[in-house]
């Protein structure tokens, strides 16, 4: 058998993969799941939740600052390294604002919330566009979800964890023991870089600067149209994040209280998306690409009426739990497939606008659009202007599915061979 020495490397390599991904994932969304309710309950307790659409609006521009560094770097350093440097930074920015706070400066609750959602981006992006390298859409249907069941799993220990800490040692005392998490995160990423094929932009393909991410973007339409999916989508979500803030705030008022229920809150989240990544293989195998994506819409728009129907703080935590574990299960799994068939400039200096500016960029149209509200006396009608956001994402999604359906035929989506191609969209 002249090919089994091959395969079996290959298998190897596969399993290498998967083996340093996965550890990778656990402490991403662990350590996030530890920081997002001590970040969000200290900025509630610091500025309320009248504040939020300042702190949207602060995430878009620390976002586009570190897309500028990024694509400094994408073309010349390999993404598993790449992914380390992000993590230790990430740890060192932490301890400087964990300093700015107990000093008081002026900003810092700002800085620390607009930190929380960027560290999280940045790497996330970098996990996904180093799995659009080396994984074909039939691996992909499969491990994406994995590594989702993976993530849940360290999201649900940080996220029952936060409580007990923030009880024990302050919602900003508990901050500190992200820094370990940061630390083991990295320590993973560069084993897998030792162990494992680097993917690496070849520099003759990329060069590395924001310049060249915008053009890459501006000549595919496929990427047009992701950008303009995550840009609704991301919209929608902050809009509901923006009526759960502003229900949590008014029936827990006790800061540390607030920190706990915000964790299990997202507790719950990490157990709906264990499951709905469990799930996730079987769903893209059986449903596809296409009708997974335009289903997540439908699903979300009748959360959102059910909250407007009747406006309690469970529903509105109900409605916050659905948001999230769409959008961190089948809907993340589907989307990021759609990169498998592009170019690899496309896959990590475009992924960049596309995922990590777009991402963040939507808060500040979020953001606007609440302000704008605000100063009419409208604001409660966040939620309307919710359903309005989500209709729109529905009709971009039927334009994109039906060019992914061109580009990529049924069939073989379930032979699940397609890799990168180099052709414009």
């Amino acid at each position: 058998m002249p090919n089994a020495a091959p395969e079996a490397a290959e298998r190897r390599l596969r399993n290498l993969r998967v083996g340093g991904l996965s550890l990778i994932g656990f402490f991403m969304m662990m350590g996030y799941s530890m920081a997002r309710p001590a970040v969000e309950s200290l900025f509630l307790a610091a500025h309320g939740h009248e504040a939020l659409p300042y702190g949207y609006l602060s995430v878009v521009v620390v976002m586009g600052i570190s897309v500028v560094v990024y694509n400094r770097f994408v073309g010349r350093v390999s993404l598993p390294k790449l992914y380390t440097a992000a993590s230790l930074i990430a740890a060192a920015l932490l301890a400087a604002l964990q300093g700015a706070i107990a000093l008081e400066l002026p900003g810092a609750h700002l800085l620390l919330y607009a930190w929380k959602d960027v560290y999280m981006v940045v790497q996330v992006e970098i996990f996904y566009s180093y799995c659009a390298t080396v994984f074909a859409i039939g691996t992909a249907r499969w491990v994406y979800g994995f590594f989702g069941v993976i993530g849940s799993l360290g999201g649900l220990v940080g996220n029952l964890g936060v409580g007990p800490l923030a009880r024990t040692l302050g919602s900003a005392g508990s901050l500190w023991l992200l820094v370990p998490m940061l630390l083991a995160g990295a320590a993973a990423a560069l084993w897998l870089g030792q162990h494992a094929a680097e993917a690496q932009v070849p520099a003759a393909a990329l060069r590395p600067r924001i310049s060249e991410a915008w053009r890459v973007v501006r000549q595919s339409r496929w990427l047009l149209l992701i950008m303009a999916l995550v840009a609704l989508t991301q919209t929608a979500i902050t809009l509901i994040d923006f009526s759960f803030n502003q229900a949590v705030q008014e029936a827990v008022p006790n800061t540390d209280e607030r920190t706990a229920v915000i964790g299990q809150i997202y507790a719950a989240v990490s157990v709906g998306t264990f499951v709905l990544n469990a799930l996730t293989g079987p769903i893209l195998r059986l449903a596809g690409v296409p009708a997974t994506l335009l289903s997540i819409p439908f699903l979300l728009a009748s959360a959102v009426v059910s909250f407007l129907v009747m406006p309690a703080f469970a529903v509105a935590a109900a409605l916050k739990i659905a948001s999230k574990c769409f959008d961190y299960t089948v809907f993340r799994s589907a989307k990021e497939i759609l990169y498998i068939p592009l170019s690899l400039p496309e896959k990590t200096a475009g992924k960049s606008i596309v995922d990590m500016l777009t991402y963040r960029t939507a808060k500040g149209a979020a953001s606007v659009l609440l302000l704008g509200l605000s100063a009419v006396g409208l604001s409660t009608w966040a939620l309307g202007a919710t359903l309005v956001v989500i209709s729109l994402w529905l009709g971009v999604t039927i334009v994109l599915v039906r060019r992914f359906r061109l580009t990529v035929s049924r069939e073989e989506e379930m032979r699940g061979q397609t890799r990168g191609q180099n052709s414009k969209r």
